[in-house]
Order: structure tokens, then C-alpha cells, then sequence
């Protein structure tokens, strides 16, 4: 018999990940809904929360640049450059000890606008009580939190040990992954007014530098970020940055046809994924909310009663 592990991770984290405007968030905060507050037992009710990775973006006068094919030079927010994946890595390990989400976490996603999820609240309550009376009757577990982690960047290739996503994926007991066609990507996200971002890095005080970039954060701490701003994205954003990015940092998730022709020309509409990688990809491909939701559900249900 094997000894019981002093330290058991407090937390279930869920990863929801797939290309922007995917239904990540609007999954997330349903999902939410769903498990907040079930009854464990008698005493105990399981506690939950969302983990946004928009809120871990490096401060606004630190994120890279690229060249569009125009020639234009513009800020791109969606390489993993632009995410402080050793805070956010912190943050995952602080939830699995904890339990908790880090105070140092005040969301600016929680911010931005929120569309409506299509889902009506009759299907949440009925998967409410699916949910109860699945935890009712599963055995107990020791684990009263499930944290639902959401981002564009969050998984990496299974073969390759050193890719700088390795520790968050690692940190994730069950990734989701939600594809979605080229068209849906471009109409939702350019239909969006824009995103609340951190704000300028602040000012070093006299006598101290600001650290090293990507360094400890201090998670029991208030977020001391600086004052806000608001992202638009330039025109073309989506066929100059945020699909071909996409596709280049997924390429070994989402299957490309043989023959010539750049990369993201030969992954056509982008649905076509690979479904043996180490991820959950939902059946289907692009299906709709109501139909992902239910399936989400008992992926959940089905890691935690693990």
C-alpha cells in the first residue's frame, strides 16, 4: 500500500482553451453557474471560480510588436510573448496548494463586455441537478474546489518538454479544447467593441530597478497594477495577426493538408483537429453552446468523481 500523499492538490483545474472567440469565457462562467455551491456533503459545498489568462498579458508598453504583410508595425497580443506564463504558472500552483484564487488576481476580463450565452436557464438548472445528484453519489472526494482556467495559449505539443506552455498545461487536470472555424473567429472577434488591458508598467521608484520580467509575484499582495486601458483592434487584425498566430502555435493540434501553400491556408477552415495529443477536443467541431456545454459537463463530472 502506498503511503497517502502529504500534500494533495486542493483544486481541480479545468483548461478551456481554443482560438479567440471560441466560447471560452461564456463556457467558463456557465460551467461556473453550474458546480458553484453543489452540495459535497453535509458540511461542505464545492467552491469554484474562473481563472482569466487575459489578466496575466504583460503591461501594455510591453508587449511585442510584429510587421503585418502591409508593412505596418502594431502591438500583437496574441503570441505567447505577451503572456507572463511564469505568473501564470505561479498562480496554478498557488490554486492546486490552496484551493483559493491569489488576492494578487482582480480581473480586468471581468470587465469587458459579455455577450449572451444562447443557453437557457432552464438547461442550467437542469445540469445543476444533474450535477448534484452525480456528487451526491460518487465517492467522496478530499478536493471542495474547481477552478476553471480560460485562454487563447494554454496547452503545449506533447513531445516537447521544454516548450514554454509546459508547466501550465502541466498544472491542468483536464484540458478542453473548443475548435472553431476561420469565419466564426473573424465575425465575433471583429464584432467585438475591444478589451480593458493592464495599463503602462509603472515607474521604477528612485534607487530601485522593476525586477526581472517574468519574475516572482507576490500573490497574497493587492494588485498594485497601474490604471487601465482599452484595446481596439487596428483594421485586418484578425487576417494579419490573431488566425495566423493561431495556426502557427497550434500546428500540432490541427491537422493540414498535404501539398503547397502556407500553413494556414492548408488548415483550410481549421476544424479538422487532431483528437489523440493529450487535449479534449469536443465531438463535432463547432458545435453550439448548449451542445458544448452538456458535454463539457461531464468531462468535469468525469475527472472529478475520478
Amino acid at each position: 500500500m502506498t503511503d497517502p500523499d502529504p500534500n494533495p492538490p486542493q483544486a481541480l483545474i479545468v483548461g478551456i482553451s481554443g482560438p479567440s472567440s471560441s466560447g471560452k469565457t461564456t463556457l467558463a462562467r456557465l460551467l461556473q453557474r453550474i458546480f458553484c455551491g453543489v452540495s459535497l456533503d453535509s458540511t461542505k459545498a464545492l467552491n469554484t471560480f474562473i481563472i482569466h489568462e487575459d489578466d496575466f498579458y504583460y503591461p501594455d508598453d510591453q508587449i511585442p510588436y510584429t510587421t503585418t504583410p502591409s508593412g505596418t508595425r502594431i502591438q500583437d497580443w496574441d503570441t505567447v510573448s505577451a503572456i507572463d506564463t511564469a505568473f501564470l504558472s505561479q498562480a496554478l500552483s498557488y490554486v492546486r496548494e490552496t484551493g483559493h484564487l491569489p488576492p494578487r488576481l482582480q480581473s480586468k476580463e471581468d470587465q469587458n463586455e459579455k455577450g449572451e450565452s444562447g443557453v437557457p436557464d432552464s438547461l442550467v438548472s437542469e445540469l445543476r441537478d444533474l450535477v448534484g445528484k452525480r456528487l451526491s453519489s460518487a465517492s467522496k472526494s478530499n478536493v471542495g474546489t474547481i477552478a476553471f482556467m480560460e485562454g487563447f495559449l494554454l496547452y503545449a505539443p506533447p513531445q516537447d518538454e521544454g516548450h514554454v506552455l509546459r508547466k501550465v498545461h502541466g498544472a491542468i487536470d483536464l484540458p478542453l479544447f473548443l475548435p472553431a472555424s476561420y469565419a466564426n473567429v473573424k465575425r465575433r472577434r471583429e464584432g467585438r467593441s475591444g478589451y480593458v488591458t493592464i495599463g503602462a508598467a509603472p515607474e521604477p521608484e528612485e534607487g530601485q530597478g522593476l525586477g526581472e520580467k517574468g519574475g516572482e509575484v507576490d500573490l497574497e499582495g493587492e494588485d498594485d497594477r497601474p490604471p487601465q486601458n482599452f484595446w481596439v483592434d487596428p483594421p485586418g487584425y484578425v487576417d494579419d495577426v490573431v488566425w495566423p498566430r493561431y495556426v502557427e502555435d497550434h500546428a500540432w493540434l490541427i491537422v493540414a493538408k498535404e501539398g503547397e501553400g502556407s500553413l494556414v491556408e492548408r488548415v483550410g477552415d481549421g476544424l479538422d483537429v487532431r483528437r489523440h495529443v493529450g487535449v479534449r477536443v469536443v465531438p463535432g467541431g463547432e458545435v453550439g453552446m448548449e451542445t458544448l456545454l452538456r458535454w463539457a459537463v461531464e468531462e468535469v463530472l468525469g475527472a472529478y468523481c475520478l
